[in-house]
């Protein structure tokens, strides 16, 4: 009887040391291929991991910081985004174990946003910190990061994992570094820079017309012109006896400055 009660708490510690080496990992490739990316990295819940209503906090911290102290006020801001300490990236439900997920389930394509949501958490998911405590901030590219998993019961830490293996985002591509000829670009933006550039052309080409097409054309005068009236003026004189008649004045006659006697 003695002996089975030391086989016994052989088995419990260690299985309690295999717990305590279980380390947040990343997400499935096959549901995450691109896992980290430049700003994010897609880590697997501890699911069915302890069986109790306690609350998981995700910590997180750069490769380089020296402080592993951990701290349940610890944010984004206050560890300069991890180097200077561990922060707390997300809080979430400890996962329910009553209904595992199935291989089918895990592998469905079309249940992504359900397999996300229940069993990965997406380290660096938001891009707005306003309204949010904790802030889940994006990732600086190229960087080392480590996670671990502490489980509280309301302000009391009852457990943590270890810290996971130095996981780096990816690195951004230089745009020094882009490749600008047509072998470098694919099919459908060499069709659509080509059409662009065809469109370009005929716009243009009606402008430079229109242009032209102006400036060929003789501009009307608008100037009013003056209306020569070829009707006549008569007006009466008298001889030198008495006697009166009629005589004709033209149109320069009738505006001139020296009427004739």
């Amino acid at each position: 009887m003695g002996k089975t009660i030391y086989l016994l708490l052989f088995v419990w510690l260690l299985q309690d040391n295999l717990a305590v080496a279980v380390v947040p990992l990343l997400a499935n490739g096959k549901i995450f291929p691109f896992n980290p990316t430049q700003t994010t990295i897609a880590l697997e819940k501890p699911y069915c991991y302890r069986q109790t209503t306690e609350t998981v906090y995700l910590y997180v911290v750069r490769n380089d910081a020296t402080n592993l102290v951990l701290s349940a006020n610890s944010r984004y801001s206050s560890t300069n985004a991890g180097a200077l300490g561990p922060y707390v990236a997300a809080i979430f439900n400890n996962p329910n174990c009553t209904n595992p997920p199935t291989s089918s389930q895990i592998y469905d394509l079309s249940q992504v946003q359900d397999t996300l949501n229940n069993y990965v958490v997406r380290v660096g998911n938001d891009t707005d910190c306003f309204n949010k405590d904790p802030c889940n901030k994006a990732l600086q590219s190229n960087t080392a990061y480590s996670f671990k998993y502490a489980f509280y019961n309301g302000t009391l830490m009852t457990y943590e994992t270890d810290w996971s293996p130095p996981i780096t985002t990816n690195r951004g591509q230089d745009p020094g570094s882009i490749d600008l000829w047509p072998g470098g670009r694919s099919g459908g933006m060499i069709v659509i820079t080509s059409i662009l550039s065809v469109l370009t052309f005929f716009v243009l080409a009606g402008l430079l017309a229109a242009v032209i097409t102006d400036l060929m054309t003789p501009a009307t005068d608008l100037q009013p012109k003056q209306h020569e009236t070829q009707t006549s003026h008569t007006v009466a004189h008298k001889t030198e006896g008495g006697v009166e008649y009629a005589t004709a004045l033209s149109v320069s006659e009738r505006y001139s400055t020296n009427p004739q006697v």
